[in-house]
This record gives structure tokens, C-alpha cells and sequence, in this order.
């Protein structure tokens, strides 16, 4: 990890960052509220809960990551894409290999997946309504009448009851 990483990690696990709290705890500053929101800027306010900064899509940059991974793998099960032309990841895969590192260890796994079956799935079928409140991934097999949805969620450590609240709601 960069010196700078590691830096900036060991600064937000201890609250050292700069926020407009922490200028006005360490008597640097006047105001603690959020240039944005007008609400009181703590750690936990930049990284996550800052309502203007989330309605502007500034938060969805690690789910978007995390999707477009998602979706790679997704691609590779279904004969898609070639597996040596995408980068290591660090996961297991339905196949039962887990690269980590950029090297591959073989895992014996007898567990079928759930894209095994059937060779004719669409991404994004017509079946879904386009609104807001749609999955992240949907893909549909007309030959073994089956959808699969994922709906991915990327929430701030404190706010995992809210995040599994909202999810149940949608």
C-alpha cells in the first residue's frame, strides 16, 4: 500500500482527517457545518451522509466499482469475455477458481452455478420496468424461464441497519 494510503487510512480510522469539526475542535476554524448541507461536517458526514453530495451522485463511485466487477464475471460465466483478458480479482467465482494477487489457485468445488444450464441470457431484458427502484443487474433466460437480480448496496459501517432497512423497502 502507498505511503500516502496508508497514511490518510491510519488519519480516518483515529478522526485526524480536516473536517469542519475537527478545524473548530483543534481551534482552526469557526463553523463546523458542511459547505453543502449546512449540516455539522464530522467524518462520517464526508464519507457518507452528506444529503446534497449524495443527491449529486458523489457517493457512487465504490458501488459503480463494485458493480462493473460484478458484471465481468458475470460476462466471463457466459462465455463472453475471454477469463485471461480481465485483471485478477479477489473473490471465488461460481467456476471454483480464486485469483488473488494477480496468481490463480484451483478450487475443487462440485457446486453447479446458477448461470449453468442455459447459454442464452440477456443482460438487460425488456420484462423489467425502467425506474429507480430497479435491480443493479438483471439477466433472463426465456429457455429456462429464469431471472436473476442482484441488487448491490455499499453502505458506511454505521449505517448498515438503515442501508438493509431501505433495501427491504424497495
Amino acid at each position: 500500500m502507498a505511503p500516502l494510503r496508508i497514511s490518510f487510512f491510519i488519519r480516518y480510522v483515529y478522526d485526524l482527517l480536516p473536517s469542519n469539526a475537527n478545524l473548530v475542535r483543534w481551534g482552526k476554524k469557526d463553523d463546523p457545518t458542511c459547505p453543502l448541507c449546512q449540516g455539522r461536517q464530522t467524518r462520517e458526514h464526508v464519507m457518507s451522509s452528506c444529503k446534497v453530495a449524495l443527491s449529486q451522485g458523489r457517493y457512487t463511485w465504490r458501488h459503480n466499482r463494485v458493480l462493473q466487477e460484478l458484471a465481468s464475471v458475470i460476462s466471463t460465466a457466459k462465455g463472453e469475455i475471454h477469463p485471461s483478458s480481465i485483471s485478477s480479482t479477489v473473490f471465488t467465482t461460481e467456476g471454483g477458481v480464486k485469483k488473488w494477487h494477480g496468481g490463480s489457485i484451483t478450487i475443487n468445488t462440485h457446486r453447479k452455478g446458477l448461470l449453468d444450464g442455459c447459454d442464452e441470457w440477456e443482460r438487460h431484458p425488456d420484462v423489467i420496468r425502467k425506474t429507480a427502484l430497479r435491480p443493479d443487474i438483471v439477466i433472463h433466460s426465456t429457455s429456462i424461464q429464469q431471472i436473476i437480480m442482484v441488487e448491490l448496496t455499499e453502505p458506511y459501517e454505521s449505517k448498515m441497519e438503515e442501508a438493509h432497512a431501505f433495501m427491504e423497502g424497495k
